[in-house]
């Protein structure tokens, strides 16, 4: 009995025994492949000091103690430490990869490009053994290699961002914008978060002459990344190429509180002074500038679309008339009083004018005529109040009305003849005249739009230029008869565009 209980206590305690000692190796193991760096040395260096188990096993201890080696900087010994590795496992491709990724990392290139070509020997498969190689390749400065490598790279792995724009680096130092955009615009709609990414693009958007695209993805980098010097320097150097020494000069006075000591941006800063006290000393000095009327000043920008001065003058127009319109309609009575006898002037002379040049019921185009006329006649006279431009003396006005006459007469030519009708109008009266009578559809446009902004700029321009010169109250005659001039013009506009449709419709021979 003795002896049976003798043996039972035995067998307990060298199970206890197996049991603590597996548990122990179980938890060196985890140790050993786990977070904490210098737990995880320690672990390591236990199992390869015992030198025992499988040689995969002891080859994945100096695995993991080196990568905590390196981990704290130590590449010596990670590098001792994978060559033991790979002594015991040479065909291990995540040891190939990770003694070239330090090889790599000293600057030892060609090492590092004969361990990624092991590693891939052993494991076609590889997208990071390729892509190691590849920047490898780059910093020896065979970009043909690295870009073939790249390829390799994105084929195996297409939804990695870091590689498009890797390769899209290597496209852009070798001049290919359209490929290094393309892969960026891959690389930024997987994670548009990217700064460094926008600024690349950006560069690459330059470098093709495409300003406003570089300038936009300059600004979203800088929004993204407050911190991100380049990215001031290169929308500098665009705001520079465009004029605006006003925005350049901020944004390297941004790169200089950011970057104290870089040299580049201090040389941009005092190049641009230099320009800038340039242009003053040769600028004439006068009394009074007038803009150009081909272009309009930008009050503010909705995403990239600018809002201009004479837009805003224009959308006010429009709401004071639609608002006038509104209460003086509002209430008619079985009696006109003086509001509603003013209306129906107005509205009985505009219809008698419409019939008179169409010689049909004015009914279904006195909206447009209508409409034309009286937002014309308050366009035209609008410089009466201080500070407002005529929204009709710049360009884009005109064209915009020029282009709603054109749209509109072909809409009642198609509507009153038809289709078909209408088109076959364009051959008469003979089919040579085809040609002919579609230049005319242009250049009448063209000439419809021209007239009204020539005639009210210049009466502007001369106002201002009698103001300039002759002082304030001396002008007035002119103002005036600018008045006059104003309202004629808006007749002229309409009485065309009616002569047009009239056209159109073949109430009125066409010449």
């Amino acid at each position: 009995m003795r002896s049976h209980l003798a043996r039972l206590t035995f067998v307990g305690i060298a199970y206890v025994c197996i049991n603590a000692a597996a548990f122990a190796e179980s938890d060196r193991w985890a140790k050993c492949r786990g977070a904490d760096v210098d737990a995880r040395i320690t672990a390591c260096s236990v199992i390869v000091t015992k030198g025992q188990g499988a040689k995969s096993d002891r080859a994945d201890a100096y695995f993991n103690r080196s990568v905590a080696y390196r981990t704290k900087g130590d590449f010596d010994a990670a590098l001792a430490d994978l060559d033991k590795a790979l002594q015991l496992n040479p065909k291990s491709a995540p040891a190939l990869i990770e003694r070239a990724s330090i090889y790599q990392a000293r600057g030892d290139f060609d090492r590092a490009i004969a361990d990624y070509g092991k590693a891939l020997r052993f494991d076609q498969t590889l997208a990071r053994a390729y892509a190691g190689r590849a920047r490898a390749y780059q910093g020896k400065g065979d970009r043909d290699k690295a870009l073939a490598d790249f390829d390799e790279a994105v084929r195996l792995d297409p939804a990695s961002a870091s590689l498009r724009v890797d390769r899209g680096a290597i496209y852009q130092a070798k001049g290919d914008y359209d490929r290094a955009i393309a892969d960026y615009d891959t690389a930024l709609e997987r994670d548009p978060s990217m700064a460094s990414v926008h600024n690349s693009r950006g560069l690459a958007f330059l470098a093709k002459g495409d300003f406003d695209r570089a300038l936009a993805d300059f600004s979203e980098a800088i929004e993204l990344d407050p911190k991100l010097t380049d990215a001031f320097l290169d929308r500098a150097n665009v705001y520079r190429d465009k004029q605006d020494f006003a925005r350049a000069r901020q944004d390297l006075e941004s790169a200089l509180r950011l970057d104290p000591e870089r040299a580049s941006a201090k040389a941009s800063l005092d190049e641009l002074n230099k320009r800038v006290a340039e242009k003053t000393k040769r600028a004439p000095i006068a009394t009074s500038e007038r803009p150009s009327p081909l272009v309009s000043a930008v009050l503010l920008r909705v995403g990239p679309i600018p809002i201009t001065r004479p837009v805003v003058t224009t959308w006010a127009i429009i709401l004071v008339l639609s608002i006038g319109s509104w209460l003086m309609t509002r209430r008619f009575r079985s009696a006109p009083d003086r509001r509603e006898a003013l209306l129906e002037l107005l509205l009985t002379g505009i219809m008698s004018q419409i019939e008179d040049v169409i010689r049909k019921d004015s009914r279904p185009f006195l909206p447009l005529i209508g409409t034309l006329f009286i937002f014309l006649v308050a366009a035209n006279l609008s410089p009466i109040l201080p500070g407002v431009e005529a929204p009709t003396s710049k360009l884009e006005t005109p064209a915009a009305l020029a282009l709603i006459v054109f749209v509109s007469v072909h809409y009642f030519g198609m509507r009153t003849r038809g289709f078909f009708g209408y088109l076959a109008s364009f051959a008469e009266p003979k089919l040579i005249m085809l040609p002919l009578n579609i230049i005319s559809e242009v250049t009448r446009t063209f000439s419809l739009m021209v007239r009204l902004f020539g005639n009210v700029m210049s009466g502007e321009f001369v106002i201002g230029l009698v103001v300039a010169l002759a002082g304030l109250f001396v002008p007035i005659p002119l103002m005036l008869l600018e008045i006059l001039l104003g309202i004629i013009q808006a007749y002229i506009f309409t009485v065309l565009a009616t002569v047009f449709i009239g056209a159109a419709i073949g109430s009125v021979e066409k010449g």
